[in-house]
Order: C-alpha cells, then structure tokens, then sequence
C-alpha cells in the first residue's frame, strides 16, 4: 500500500501548517535545550524562509512517465506477473508539493492512482525534514483505499554519506512501516550525470502485516540521474531485496529474494 489524501479544506491546511510548526519545534527542543529557544529558532526559520532567493519562490511544473520491471512496495511484489506504467505530475512553490500518479499494471487488471500534498518542513546545511498526506485509490479485481500520513527526516552533512528516516501510518490498518537508509557518495557520469549507491532497511509495524511487528525487508541498489537538456532528465535505479521475518510471516507473498529496475523521464515547465 502507499500514500496519502489531499485535504482541500481551509480547517486541514490549518491542520496541516499547525504539524509542520510542531514538528520544528519537538527537533529544535531537542537540539537547543528548551522550549523559549525552539519557538525563536521556529520564528528565524520562518524569516529565513521569506529571504530566501526569488527561484526558491518561484512556480514549477513537473510531468514524469516511467515504468518498473515489478511493483514492489514494502518489499512485497504487488503484482502476479509483470511491471506497472506511471504517469505523474507534481505541482511545486516554496515548500509545498502538490502531486498526482496514475500507475497501470501492464500485463493484469491493476491500477492505482495517488493524490498527496507534502510540506518542506525545515531545511538547513545538514538537516531537512518533511511531512505530507497522499490518498490512495486501487483498482483490480478488488477495490481498496487508504490514507496515509508520512514524516521524512535526513541528515546530509557528511560528503561521503546521507543518511534518512521515512515513516509512513496508514488509516486503513492503523499500523506504522519505517525505513531507515543510507545513500553513498555520487559517482559522476560524463554530461553532470550521477550515480548513488544505497542501502535500506525496513521495519513494519502492523502495517503492511496486520499481525506482526518487526524486522520487515532489507534492500541495496543504485540510483541514477542524468539529466538531458534543462527540461528534461532520465531517472533510474536498480534494486534487490531480501525478505525479513514480515514478509515470511505473510502468506499472501512468495517469499524469495527479488531484483528488479524502474527507468523514468521528468519534464520541467
């Protein structure tokens, strides 16, 4: 399962701007000793924000079409046979992200489309962190839905390594699925393209399992960018994933270790 609901009333985008504003402040009580200190650091980081340079203002549109070799999400191929079509486009100004996908299983009847809006809760030299919520809508030979809240927290202040935090609650199960990662240095392609090793691990907590809570997939890979000209760039990756005790406890997937490739391309307007 993925991803979370676009709430369009004025009451959930107060909501959702109250959260932001919280989750600086839990971060900087933390950091700076103190709830007087974090409200002041909350209230430079809004200044800061409305100095930032006029590109940070700025409206962009984002088109993608990509496809993957298998639909494998929570380290579970979704899938019986084949891959999955996406077509995606991303509305951006500021610090929040609007965005649509339309997936389509390319040899059985599945479809899966997203709505999610996210906001770029803080950002600064080493740390960024972020939270939205995306609706999910499946179509096959069942119907599902869901509604899912994510929080995403990364440390980049190494040269060598980035580390991040992606955590995502879903309404339907009422569980937690958390996964921890570390993306290497970049290797540089002639033509400012680059390639990023990484490795992942994944823990399930009543998510993706209604009935177990633990050790769920660990998963390695590379990602690759490249970009063609100013508007457009091919995007890559290729992936392998070991099952852990979630997806051995969950008989509705074989469970087998798994390699499998996506390849996108991404227009700016």
């Amino acid at each position: 399962m993925s991803y979370q609901y676009v709430r369009r009333a004025e009451s959930s985008k107060a909501k959702f701007v109250f959260l932001s504003k919280v989750l600086v402040i839990v971060v900087c009580i933390f950091g700076s000793g103190g709830l007087e200190a974090s409200i002041e650091a909350l209230d430079d980081r809004l200044e800061q924000k409305e100095h930032l340079p006029g590109e940070r203002e700025q409206l962009a549109f984002y088109v993608e079409l990509g496809g993957e070799t298998q639909y494998i999400t929570e380290g579970r191929d979704q899938l019986d046979n084949g891959g999955i079509i996406w077509g995606s486009m991303l509305l951006e100004y500021a610090s929040i992200n609007l965005y649509s996908s339309l997936g389509q299983a390319t040899s059985q009847n599945y479809r899966e489309w997203e709505l999610g809006v996210s906001y770029d809760v803080f950002e600064t030299d080493t740390f960024n962190g972020g939270i939205g919520m995306q609706f999910v809508e499946i179509y096959g030979t069942e119907r599902e839905s869901d509604i899912e809240f994510v929080s995403a927290l990364s440390y980049r202040g190494s040269q060598w390594i980035t580390a991040s935090i992606d955590h995502t609650y879903s309404l339907q199960s009422k569980g937690h699925f958390l996964e921890l990662s570390l993306h290497g240095k970049s290797l540089a392609l002639p033509g400012r393209g680059r390639v990023t090793p990484y490795v992942s691990q994944a823990f399930d907590f009543k998510f993706a399992n209604e009935e177990y809570t633990g050790a769920n997939h660990f998963q390695f890979g590379i990602e690759a960018y490249y970009p063609l000209s100013h508007q457009f760039t091919l995007s890559g990756h290729m992936s392998h994933v070991i099952p852990q005790g979630g997806i051995k406890r969950d008989l509705n997937f074989e469970v087998k270790e798994q390699t499998f490739a996506g390849v996108s391309v991404s227009l700016q307007f």
